[in-house]
């Protein structure tokens, strides 16, 4: 397994990445993992969450660029970001649980901050409000919330865009 020093890369995602991006997904629902469910509910439970996320976001993003993180020539996350005139965003990010919380996530989201400065235009992103990781990295990376609907936060950065992002 690769660690978080090690160089990542991005490249489309591909048909051939789907069962990988399934079972990435499948690592991130804790919720549904410790439900005590049998184990075929839990599975078809899954699959119908998974199958409603992907067409989720590609209904509502089908020109974003849907990538995979690799290090050392091996899957290890899964990046959606989209991008337009008004503002860029992390519209979906996951590693691997062995490095969760190692900084590879920030350094990926610092890119993209990075991104969104060079451009002038902010970057946002929602968080499920269940997700306290995922809400400890975005404020120690400086996002603030500008909107919290009970579900999930609504974040931008930098903190200067935030009442350009709410007047789109």
């Amino acid at each position: 397994m690769s660690d978080s020093n090690a160089p990542s890369t991005l490249r489309p995602e591909t048909e051939a990445d789907l069962a990988f991006v399934k079972e990435l997904y499948r690592s991130t629902r804790d919720d549904l993992l410790q439900a005590g469910l049998p184990k075929p509910m839990l599975d078809s439970l899954m699959d119908m969450q998974f199958r409603a996320m992907q067409m989720t976001y590609r209904n509502q993003y089908p020109d974003a660029d849907y990538t995979i993180v690799e290090a050392d020539g091996a899957a290890i996350g899964h990046l959606i970001v989209h991008r337009n005139a008004e503002a860029i965003r992390l519209v979906y990010i996951a590693l691997l649980p062995p490095l969760r919380g190692q900084g590879l996530g920030g350094k990926l989201v610092r890119a993209l901050q990075n991104e969104a400065a060079q451009a002038g235009r902010p970057l946002a992103l929602s968080v499920s409000t269940q997700s306290a990781g995922a809400q400890r990295l975005y404020d120690a990376l400086g996002f603030s919330v500008v909107k919290n609907d009970g579900a999930y936060l609504e974040m931008v950065w930098p903190e200067s865009k935030i009442q350009a992002f709410i007047e789109t």
